[in-house]
């Protein structure tokens, strides 16, 4: 069974340089993604200023390493810097990783020499050991080349894009802003004084992000579970919720915030939690229907596979198209929030009360 949390949001965001992609002379511009659009008897690319899925998840772990901290949650000295380089190779480990796992694999063994452990511990030892060296791998996952020791993301991003229906109304803009850098004239520095840009979007965006809670603290290498990871679980599980809700609710992610920190306010979100034998993700928040959509998919597809259960939390602060919920399906559930991170935390409590059923 696979406990998945699911969500999309609509967020309007003002004066932004959250995802820059590169430079030419004095002038950055914003990233640009393609999307696709109907014109009614065919389709249409349109570019657009888009913020990478890659920008959202970095932010994520720094977000979830600052929360597993806190918990006396495990964390390397490399995610506390913000380097998430987790395990890549054996010159990766024994330079930045090598202090993190000499007190774990002298538990696993005879030896504290990490170099030496490696060679020759088995796949699922190895595995065992970065799970409880560092939360970060396990939600976030890692690939071990040297051993091809690879475990899969339980947290997926798509990118954050502007809503079709803001695109289609204009509601989309990138214009560059000039700015001057300055220095006094006694140091006599020829050019002391430069005029740059920066490219500015401001958009309704949308992004999705799924979390694969079943996935967190549960080994792939090994036939048993280990008891530390098991005990850890559910905080881990809590933990990761919460980096999550706090993503949504402040953007805190992307780049030069320091002067550039955009206008930020959550519209609506949609969150699901599904119980079953696969995963159930929300529909993006493209559309101004896409609340009702959700519901639909979620009724039709307990239809086909019945053992599939699905709770959805909604946040509709702009008007949006909402679904005549009945009584189709008793896998389905429905509920109405007064703000996203209420639709988040309830989300959450469900979720943990879930826990304990899936193995």
């Amino acid at each position: 069974m696979m406990l998945t949390l699911s969500l999309s949001i609509r967020v309007l965001v003002n004066a932004e340089a959250l995802n820059m992609a590169e430079s030419v002379g004095n002038y950055t511009r914003h990233r640009k993604a393609p999307i696709v659009l109907s014109t009614g008897d065919g389709y249409s690319v349109v570019y657009v200023p888009a913020v990478s899925g890659e920008s959202l998840a970095h932010s994520y772990q720094q977000l979830l390493t600052q929360i597993a901290k806190t918990r006396n949650l495990p964390v390397t000295k490399m995610d506390e810097l913000g380097y998430y380089l987790k395990f890549s190779s054996d010159v990766i480990v024994k330079t930045w990783y090598e202090a993190d796992l000499a007190k774990i694999i002298s538990k696993l063994s005879q030896t504290a020499n990490v170099d030496a452990w490696l060679s020759k511990a088995s796949l699922a030892d190895i595995e065992k050991a970065f799970l409880k060296a560092s939360v970060i791998a396990d939600v976030t996952g890692f690939l071990y080349t040297d051993r091809q020791v690879k475990r899969t993301s339980a947290i997926r991003f798509s990118y954050m894009l502007p809503t079709i229906d803001a695109v289609e109304k204009g509601g989309v803009s990138v214009v560059p802003q000039l700015h001057t850098r300055y220095a006094p004239p006694e140091p006599k520095v020829e050019r002391a004084q430069e005029l740059f840009y920066v490219e500015s979007g401001s958009a309704l965006y949308t992004f999705t992000a799924e979390l694969i809670a079943s996935d967190i603290s549960r080994l792939y290498y090994s036939s048993t579970q280990d008891p530390e990871l098991e005990k850890q679980r559910v905080e881990r599980v809590k933990a990761a919720v919460d980096a999550l809700t706090a993503l949504v609710d402040g953007m805190i992610f992307g780049a030069k915030r320091s002067r550039y920190s955009p206008l930020w306010d959550v519209r609506s979100i949609v969150v699901s939690l599904s119980r079953g034998p696969i995963e159930f993700v929300v529909s993006p928040g493209y559309t101004r229907s896409y609340i009702k959509k959700t519901y639909e998919r979620a009724v039709a597809l307990t239809r086909v596979v019945s053992e599939e259960a699905i709770g959805i939390y909604v946040y509709n602060g702009e008007n949006l198209e909402e679904p005549t919920v009945t009584q189709k399906s008793s896998n389905v559930s429905y509920e109405k929030c007064t703000s996203h991170t209420e639709a988040l935390s309830k989300a959450r409590d469900e979720l943990i009360k879930m826990l304990g059923t899936v193995k």
